[in-house]
């Protein structure tokens, strides 16, 4: 990534947790950091991820469960002003009609259907979502429960968007290790996170042994799945990286409702400046048997150990 944009380390604490670790948006230091959608250099490789996935079949990485109309024209509507807002010379928002100026496409559309006037596109929120970095997913809450309405995860991290679809919070990060406390007290932070409004932002972490950002566990065909799936031991000479997540989270106390975005970043670890190496082994030791073993860490940890220490 270029220097001109941000460098996330959330690891820098030295401390791995799975505490929501929640921070007010507009609270960020830059005027960078406090944008929802962030575009930079790499924009054009994760758009061409975003196609691979549908070439592939987009009923994989995009799913829906009980997706309220009303839910869907809120979502739709705040993603075309916020991206008019953020990035006013990249989308051109006029007479119902959306155009990407970096790639030329441009669609018609209609915001109280969520219909798109492109065969490309299976409805509105798919359409857009494949205009931006971000992957994005809608979890609608309801007096007894909550469950995710929507998904479009282009680059998942070893986990199935079509498994977790119309599951509660925590029935979905029941498989997450050390996530217990987390989970306990799930309901009043999501009910917080949608009564508040305005954009919260958080940060998650592992160690990948490759940048690819589609990691769906199930291989596409042809696809060796070992190797698909990564994490396994690496030679002298092979590159370890930090994958890093921006998640965003939005609430729509009109809807009960919130939109979570997902940005996904890579970071050679060899790249890593040695204060830096010294606070992610230490992260990395802090880790729990379990953790280790869920984020796929027992085969290169001894490499990691070589390499940071």
């Amino acid at each position: 990534m270029s220097k001109d944009y941000s460098k996330y380390l959330p690891f820098l604490t030295g401390q791995y947790s799975t505490t929501p670790g929640i921070q007010k948006l507009d609270k960020a230091e830059t005027e960078f950091n406090r944008l929802v959608f962030q575009i930079d250099d790499q924009y054009e490789l994760y758009l061409e991820n975003k196609k691979e996935c549908r070439q592939e079949s987009i009923h994989k990485y995009y799913h829906q469960s009980n997706y309220k109309p009303q839910t869907a024209k809120v979502i739709n509507e705040y993603i075309i002003n916020q991206l008019g807002s953020e990035h006013p010379a990249v989308y051109e928002l006029k007479n119902d009609r959306f155009c990407n100026r970096k790639t030329g496409e441009s669609f018609g559309y209609n915001l109280g259907t969520g219909v798109v006037d492109s065969d490309h596109y299976i409805d509105l929120f798919d359409a857009l979502c494949n205009q931006v970095q971000e992957d994005m997913a809608v979890f609608q809450l309801t007096d007894e429960s909550d469950y995710l309405t929507a998904v479009h995860l282009c680059a998942p991290n070893h986990w199935s968007p079509g498994a977790k679809i119309g599951k509660p919070f925590d029935a979905i990060h029941q498989p997450v290790a050390d996530m217990e406390e987390t989970i306990k007290r799930y309901p009043l932070m999501l009910q917080s996170i949608v009564k508040l409004g305005s954009p919260f932002t958080r940060f998650a972490w592992g160690i990948a042994t490759d940048i690819r950002l589609n990691h769906h566990p199930d291989a596409p065909d042809g696809a060796d799945q070992k190797e698909w799936v990564g994490r396994s031991t690496v030679s002298n000479d092979e590159s370890i990286f930090v994958r890093v997540e921006r998640q965003n989270l939005i609430g729509f106390p009109e809807t009960n409702a919130f939109l979570f975005t997902i940005r996904t970043y890579h970071y050679s670890i060899d790249e890593l400046a040695m204060s830096e190496k010294v606070q992610l082994w230490e992260a990395v030791k802090s880790m729990s048997p379990a953790t280790l073993n869920y984020k796929g860490l027992n085969e290169i940890f001894p490499e990691l150990e070589r390499r940071l220490k």
